[in-house]
């Protein structure tokens, strides 16, 4: 690499993945990794504006109650942006787009609908092919599946262009991304310097992954929020809890191969790569699942991993998704002036204590509860902001809705440190937003178990 140069700077967030999964089946990923880093949320919105700004949810004012990223703060790649890098984004998480304002500073933001309409060119054109086929019904169907296979064309996405035309309920789920991504930077040139972030969804619900992989049928999703289960929905936390932990592991399989090919393409054109998680998942621990509540350490340490030349080796250092942003600026030599909770992953402080932060239900959270009759007092307990800590000899503790105590060992004064760090923070007063929601986003939020 020129040493006059900036680097370029590859960011990608593998979207629910746990870190004993990570742990499981990602020993082939090289660099550092941060044994314990942890997120600033238990979901993608807050943890996403912790990484793009360093600094907590509250305080730039992006969470469960404002979902929006319009905080003051110039985003991560808006401030390389300035610094004449090309910025790039892509995400496979409706959350993240631009509709609320997560594409700020990249030059193009991309989704896997929008890439399969750039490579429209090697995507079946199925209305063309009903119009003008000689065929009918089932052998109509069989003929297009016949093209989508030896045509010259991108065969997953044909299908998968297919599968959405034609079907009219809620099958058709979005790409986790990864294959998209792939095909997608065959055809890119990166002017240096250039930043590149991804968000892949290949671990979240619905936990669907290629056939190879699946040794289980993909579960329904599973209607709760922490340990609440909707009783008058099709709901596999009771019938079938080992199908969905099952579920989840052959996506995380199937994550773990898709990236090693990802990863291969990323290392050849960047000279960093940083991967990360922006949370986790339940999976029957606390008799909860998914991520839309609590901050339990299942959803809240994730794994991460700095690659580059000459980085190896295991860092048990406490960080925390904050510094991602403080990191990419010092790798790109950039100067910071903007208020921060982050440090450079490379010269942690570590008498530093870590937040970790539940700021209340979602919209679609709380509309669930009172559509399923849940009382006042229900709603209200689960609603209520809850706060962990992670300390600096790797301990971590947690408040939980029954706030009779913090969970965890070896901290003292836990509630004294984590009320010290909340009282610390400059928090940024929203109001929620009532803009409606596209009707192509509220769907894939849909397919995905949020809205």
């Amino acid at each position: 690499m020129d040493s006059e140069q900036p680097p370029s700077i590859a960011l990608v967030v593998l979207d629910t993945l746990r870190k004993d999964y990570f742990d499981k089946f990602f020993d082939w990923l090289p660099g550092i990794r941060f044994e314990n880093a942890y997120s600033t949320s238990q979901w993608t919105i807050p943890a996403h504006a912790s990484i793009f700004t360093g600094q907590y949810p509250l305080e730039v004012g992006v969470h469960s109650k404002h979902l929006y990223f319009d905080c003051p703060e110039p985003a991560l790649a808006e401030t390389l942006a300035d610094h004449e890098y090309t910025t790039r984004g892509f995400s496979a998480n409706p959350n993240l787009s631009g509709h609320f304002g997560f594409d700020r500073g990249f030059d193009t933001f991309e989704s896997p609908l929008d890439l399969m309409h750039l490579n429209s060119d090697r995507i079946i054109d199925w209305k063309s092919f009903v119009d003008e086929s000689s065929h009918s019904g089932l052998s109509m169907y069989a003929h297009g599946v016949l093209k989508c296979i030896f045509g010259d064309c991108n065969t997953v996405m044909s299908f998968r262009s297919g599968l959405q035309q034609v079907l009219s309920d809620n099958t058709y789920t979005n790409p986790g991304g990864s294959e998209e991504v792939q095909n997608w930077l065959t055809r890119q040139t990166f002017d240096d310097p250039s930043f590149l972030f991804l968000n892949l969804m290949e671990a979240h619900e619905p936990y669907w992954a290629p056939d190879e992989y699946m040794s289980v049928e993909t579960p329904n999703l599973t209607h709760s929020i922490g340990d609440l289960v909707f009783e008058d929905e099709p709901n596999q936390t009771k019938t079938n809890p080992e199908r969905i932990v099952t579920a989840y592991e052959c996506c995380a399989r199937y994550l773990s191969d898709q990236y090693r090919d990802l990863f291969e393409q990323l290392s050849a054109m960047f000279d960093y790569v940083i991967t990360v998680a922006d949370h986790g998942e339940l999976l029957g621990e606390h008799d909860a699942w998914n991520h839309e509540h609590g901050i339990y350490p299942e959803l809240t340490h994730v794994p991460l991993v700095v690659s580059g030349e000459g980085l190896k080796g295991k860092r048990d250092d406490v960080v925390s998704l904050v510094d991602i942003h403080t990191t990419v600026l010092r790798l790109a030599g950039i100067d910071n002036n903007q208020a921060t909770q982050g440090q450079n992953l490379f010269d942690t402080n570590s008498e530093r204590d870590i937040l970790t932060q539940y700021t209340g239900l979602t919209p679609w959270s709380e509309d669930r509860l009172r559509e399923s009759d849940t009382s006042d007092d229900i709603l209200e307990k689960y609603d209520e902001e809850l706060y962990g800590i992670a300390t600096p000899d790797g301990s971590y503790a947690y408040q939980t809705v029954d706030k009779a105590d913090v969970i965890g060992e070896g901290i003292d004064e836990p509630e004294e440190r984590i009320q010290r760090l909340v009282n610390d923070l400059t928090v940024r007063n929203v109001e929620s937003q009532d803009d409606a929601i596209p009707d192509d986003v509220r769907q894939q939020l849909e397919d995905l178990g949020y809205a």
